[in-house]
């Protein structure tokens, strides 16, 4: 059995619950185990302080941060901070689904040296609210997310929420920190493990995922990975589904095209997404023509971001 460290960046959630289920887990097992937590400077103190009982808790450790370095550095700081040949790296908004989660995870890396384990939503809305988020979630939960699936674009669908790595191989790539802001560093990891050939094994192994944000909050989170992709695009190129539907209508010459369509529908668009009944058809084409406005002119990007 594999000895393992479990690293979780956290930013204003009470992940105690998750910490504690996976310290029972790995207890259980017959191998060496860590489980750090990383605070990316919280702003919510209460939250903050209710964390750090995590270090109460047998080979369990709770880093505060200082000031926040943003989603790539800390996940890159939790790795120089582990002491064990495998990385599982997990998300702190999420809830064990199942007994056997890190068993399963361990028995999978006899067979790769990346195994993702996927995730999944509530059946139901947990709350109204957070329609957009939750409806495009669970879509691909159906549609995305099965491992037979994710098996077929292995790094196309490789994402950071929940996945085990070993450490000289996630210490050869790292997460790129030029990505300072929300959004796509998921991608460029992803391409540099499909550039250095390196084998990723998808399993059903997921967590629940909790952290559904309210539908104006998920559209300017949406937005804002928008912008870090269009200041990103050499970078990322080909691996963004999006930015090859931009660029084949580039060379179509269609741009005037997606700008007429978002000054015209642009604020139509986003009254639909922010509501109670959104559209997964108009959050598509939203995503497309507001990149394109975007790499039109990146001097509106703030001014884009006061029209909500």
């Amino acid at each position: 059995m594999v000895s393992i460290s479990i690293l979780i960046p956290v930013f204003n959630w009470d992940c105690t619950r998750l910490v504690y289920d996976l310290q029972k887990q790995a207890s259980t097992l017959q191998c060496q185990y860590e489980i750090i937590v990383a605070d990316d400077c919280s702003t919510d103190k209460e939250l903050r302080h209710v964390n750090e009982k995590i270090s109460e808790l047998d080979c369990c450790r709770f880093i505060p941060l200082e000031r926040n370095i943003g989603r790539s550095a800390i996940r890159n700081m939790l790795a120089d901070k582990a002491i064990f040949p495998w990385l599982l790296f997990l998300d702190c908004d999420a809830q064990v689904a199942s007994a056997t989660f890190l068993k399963d995870y361990l028995e999978a890396a006899e067979n790769s040296p990346l195994v993702c384990g996927g995730l999944r939503h509530p059946e139901t809305l947990p709350r109204p609210g957070v329609e957009l988020r939750y409806r495009y979630e669970r879509r691909a939960d159906l549609l995305e997310r099965p491992a037979c699936v994710r098996q077929s674009q292995p790094y196309a669908r490789f994402t950071p929420f929940s996945f085990l790595i070993r450490r000289d191989i996630f210490m050869s790539i790292r997460f790129c920190e030029q990505f300072n802001r929300y959004g796509y560093e998921d991608v460029l990891f992803g391409k540099e493990l499909q550039d250095r050939q390196i084998p990723v094994l998808h399993i059903d192994n997921p967590l629940i995922h909790l952290g559904l944000e309210e539908n104006q909050v998920f559209l300017d989170k949406t937005q804002e990975s928008l912008r870090t992709l269009a200041e990103n695009r050499q970078s990322v190129n080909n691996a963004s589904k999006l930015l090859r539907s931009y660029n084949r209508l580039t060379t179509w010459h269609m741009n005037w095209l997606l700008h007429l369509a978002y000054g015209t529908f642009g604020a139509v668009i986003r009254r639909n997404l922010t509501g109670s009944r959104p559209s997964l058809r108009l959050f598509s084409l939203y995503k497309l023509l507001y990149f394109a406005e975007i790499c039109r002119n990146p001097y509106l990007c703030g001014k884009i971001q006061e029209l909500h």
